[in-house]
This record gives C-alpha cells, structure tokens and sequence, in this order.
C-alpha cells in the first residue's frame, strides 16, 4: 500500500451528496483526510484537475474466476474503473473441486460462460481441492482487481455427490457435506453461494444446482445465518412457466432467514414491456416484508457473437441446433446436410413456444465475417435479408450458410434483449433494482461485457440524463457496498479504503468491442477499448492511468469475516 494525495478534484463521495472540491490523502492503504487544498507530506501526487474523484466501482456480477490466474491485471475491468468485482457467480466457480470430478466441472463452467476448455485447464492450476485451499490460491499472488468470492452450488453438489449431483437430490448426509464445506468456506473468507434454475451443460443435462430441494437450500442458507454474514446469488428460470417463480421460491427459503440475495438479470424486451416492472415490483414485495432481495441490471444491450463450439443462444432448440454445439468438423457438417435433423430443427424452430423468440430472430443476426468471398455481399447484413433473397425456412436458410463457409460463419445477435434505450434508462434510474449484471469475463469469444460503468455514465448521465453523476456514482458504489456488506468500501471518508476512480466526464467514451488474441492459448477474446479514465487505484495503488494498465497488482480476495480494507 502506498501514501498518495489526490489534488484538486471534485470528490463524489459515494453517498449520493452533491460533489465538492476535495483532495484525499490515502496512507497505508486508507483514506486518511478528505478537504480542500491539504497540504502535501511527502506522498504521491495525483493531480486530479477537472475531474471528478470517486470511490473504486464495484461490479456485483462477474466471471472473472479464472482471470486472477491468467491475467492478474483482469483487462480491461481497472480501465474502466472497476476496483471490486463479485464472482463465482450462477452456480459456478473453480472449488471446491476433487481431481476425479474436474474435467466435468471444466466443461460446463466452459458452456455455461462461453469460455475455451483449454485456457480453463492450462491457465489455471488447479492446485486445490477444497474452497480454503482455493481462497489460498487466490492471494499468493495480487490483482488489478479486489476480488469477493462465493461459491458455487454447483460445485458443492459435485464435491458432495460425485456424479449422482446431476441426477437426483441430496441425501441427509449428503447434505452435510456440503454445509460442512460451505462452513469450512465462510471460515475461510466467502462471502456466499450462488446458485441457479436455469443452466445446462453442452448435453442438456440440467446443472446439478437445479436439482436441489428447498431443504438443501435451507440448510445451505443455515451456514449463512450461522456465520452471521453472507449473501445468495441466484438465477432464475425465464424461459418457461411463472417468470416469478423461482424468485418467490428464494424468497421463502431466505426470507425468514434474514440472508440478502441477489438475482440475475431483469432485461428489457419490448416483446414483453410489462415484464421488469412486475418483476421489480415482486421483488420489492419481498423485500418489504424483510427479505433483503435485489434484482440486477445492465445498461448494455445483449449483442451475442455466435460461437459455433458453444453458445447459449440454441437453448430453445434442444433436439435441433443446440445439438450442433455438441459435435464437430465433418460430424457437424454431416449434421446440416441430414434432411432428418433439418426436419427437426424446422419443427423446433416453429414451435409456438418459441415463436416470440423466432419471430425476430432473422432480423436481429448480422454476418459479420465469411470464408466464401462470394459471400462477402452479405456482410453487415441481417440474416433476413439472406432468407428473402435465396427463399425457404430461415433454419434451411442458415444451416446452408454455414455449410457454404467451412461452418465458421460470424454471426451476431443484436439487441437480443436492453435495446430500447428509453426503457433501459427507466430501469436504471429505478431504485427498485442494482446496477450491476455486466457478466464482465464470461463469453469472451460472443462479446465483451466489461464497461457498463462506462455506459452508465457516457449514455445515461452525460448524454441523456436519465440520473445524476452523483445518483449514479451512487448506484456502482456505496449502494453495491452496502447490499453485498462491504462496510469499508464503496465511500470515501477516513477508515475506507483508498479505492479511487479519477476521471473527466467528457472525456469518458464507451466503444465497440473487438478481438485480441492474448488468451493463455492464444485463443481470441473480445475486448472493449479503455474507458477515457484518467486512473484508478486500489489502496492507494494505481492500476492504471490514462488506460494503460500500470503492472501493479494491490487487489486481493477480500475477507467476509474481517472490516479491514
């Protein structure tokens, strides 16, 4: 930790109040004095004219899991001036984990967060088997980033089932063993466990978090109460039946339990405009009758890079093209010749379950690279276009697409869901739900989700005013410190930590995103450009300036059993 002075800035102080002109000083690691013109001591200087001084962001959903391993600078979270990051999120995370049940629990964090299998066995150790040897792991070395872990139900059920976690529910001693590990997790520094009811691995199969019964979950959330701390984060099951469902379900579980949950994601689509408002309503029900739950949302349109090995875009069509995810080369090709699996695929496809999903589909799918050359007419174009022009089912239309250009066509599904900006501004300004749900790390290879702080900030404070800086602030600050239980961070005030973000807002810019091929592989990601902050530090610490990541590494895997920052 180092002793720095950050000078004559305008300080958003993280509580909402209206912004001054403020200098902090930050020693050892903690913010120390906060006034106007303080009179230097030796330490760094950090001119912050023009701009305005925060504290560090904090993103409540992310799966930044294995980046602490391959990429200790988390690239580009710090240059978008994110400090604390939530993973282990959705059911998933990398412990517990017994060496005999490791490669299954590879393969479906891959599929789930549209991550390659080989950088997951490659690039991370995997020297642990229990969550305490796991939160050892974490901080042997440092990271760009704070990190709060939870874990993941999922694994839980796998280190206590083996196996039968994927086919039935727990025993009594099986669901021991779990609490006992969660304990032991908690012990060590967890903040929580997550689950989910709604993931599948490549083969249809449901996670094993999906077959858990009220009474596991009751004894898991038991742990929480025990430990006197900790949170749930879930997801619900959107795809079919009472969309408040499972949320109503959690509620009972945790309600009387008094442990704070957080659910993913309320989106917008204005196929079904009524949704998030009753949604948020539900929620805010529940949390009137004292159960502290929150919905989370993004600000950015979900935009999927079709990823042909793994993608959760098919999950609508398991007996047709989600079955293409699970074979490859001359099989897959195989595969979209057969007139029976087309026959399939069309079936599905037309289904009237799927049709508010189907209905749209064609237009909001653009080519965006080829391998053919006299395909190249096509690019930029909707799928839509390619179906009017060559006739025939839009299922037919693509699988001969695919065919046509060595099955490695790129394809994006624009505004899946969020692209109505005048809702999502309503969403966001609504204090009903957290502004949190970016998924920064997963589906590297589909989009980049790192950088909704920035669009927060450029698109619904600068430029349309759908909140103000210091509401906003607010909002991916001192309120995600206090829902997730962060009592020294998400403000600046003496006794926080030195966790700080400096920037102009005029000079904030949020850009499309593009590929880098930095993986540990030298597999391709996409990547947003940095965010136009002009630093961000931890304790104190700089990650980074002026969008350069500076090489240091101050963040760790916060404690939930300790208030130090």
């Amino acid at each position: 930790m180092s002793e720095m002075i950050i000078r004559g800035g305008s300080l958003i102080d993280g509580t909402g109040a209206v912004a001054r002109p403020a200098d902090v000083r930050i020693n050892q690691g903690v913010v120390t004095e906060i006034g106007p013109n303080l009179k230097p001591n030796g330490e760094t200087e950090l001119d912050a004219s023009s701009c305005y001084v925060t504290p560090g962001f904090i993103d409540s959903h992310t799966h930044l899991d294995p980046y602490m391993f391959w990429d200790r600078g988390c690239d580009p979270m710090p240059q978008h001036g994110v400090t604390t990051a939530l993973i282990g999120n959705c059911s998933l995370s990398l412990a517990p984990a017994k060496p005999e049940h490791l490669d299954e629990l590879i393969d479906v964090f891959c599929y789930v967060e549209d991550l390659p299998v080989v950088d997951f066995k490659t690039g991370v150790p995997w020297n642990w088997t229990t969550w305490q040897q796991y939160y050892q792991a974490m901080n042997q070395e440092g990271t760009a980033l704070n990190i709060i872990p939870l874990v993941g139900h999922t694994m839980l059920r796998t280190y206590a089932m083996g196996e039968d976690a994927w086919t039935r529910k727990a025993t009594e001693q099986e669901i021991s063993t779990m609490t006992e590990e969660l304990a032991d997790a908690m012990a060590a520094g967890c903040f929580g466990f997550s689950t989910s009811f709604q993931h599948q691995d490549r083969n249809g199969r449901l996670v094993p978090s999906q077959l858990a019964s009220d009474t596991e979950l009751a004894a898991l959330a038991d742990v929480l109460v025990a430990a006197g701390h900790g949170l749930v984060e879930f997801v619900p099951n959107f795809m079919e039946g009472d969309l408040g469902a499972d949320i109503s379900r959690m509620a009972s579980v945790l309600g009387n339990r008094k442990v704070t949950s957080l659910w993913n994601a309320l989106v917008h689509s204005d196929r079904a405009p009524e949704v998030p408002d009753q949604l948020m309503a539900l929620t805010q029900t529940i949390r009137d009758g004292g159960c502290n739950m929150w919905p989370l949302a993004s600000p950015r349109t979900i935009d999927i890079n079709i990823n042909w090995d793994s993608t959760m875009v098919f999950l609508k069509f398991p007996q047709g093209w989600n079955k293409i995810m699970g074979v490859t080369g001359q099989n897959r090709a195989e595969m979209l010749a057969d007139p029976g699996w087309r026959e399939i695929a069309r079936n599905e496809w037309d289904s009237p379950d799927n049709a508010l999903y189907t209905s749209t589909w064609a237009n909001l799918v653009r080519c965006t690279s080829v391998t053919n050359p006299e395909n190249e007419v096509w690019l930029g174009h909707p799928l839509a276009d390619l179906v009017a022009a060559r006739g025939g089912h839009t299922s037919d239309v693509l699988a001969d697409w695919i065919l046509e250009n060595n099955l490695e066509p790129g394809l994006v599904m624009t505004g899946a869901a969020n692209s109505n900006v005048d809702a999502i501004g309503q969403i966001l300004a609504d204090d009903r739900c957290l502004i949190s749900a970016s998924d920064a790390g997963a589906h590297v290879q589909m989009m980049c989700a790192a950088g909704d702080s920035t669009l927060l900030l450029t698109r619904h404070v600068r430029d349309r005013g759908d909140l103000t800086l210091e509401k906003a602030i607010y909002e991916i600050t001192g309120r995600q410190a206090d829902v997730l239980g962060l009592h020294n961070r998400g403000r600046l005030a003496p006794g926080y930590a030195g966790d700080i973000t400096v920037f102009n807002l005029d000079e904030l810019c949020w850009e499309t995103d593009s590929f880098v091929a930095d993986l540990p592989s030298g597999a391709r990601r996409l990547r947003r450009p940095p965010g136009g902050y002009r630093a961000t530090a931890i304790g104190g610490v700089l990650t980074q300036t002026e969008g350069t990541l500076t090489g240091a590494h101050p963040g760790k895997a916060l404690n939930s059993n300790t208030t130090n920052p």
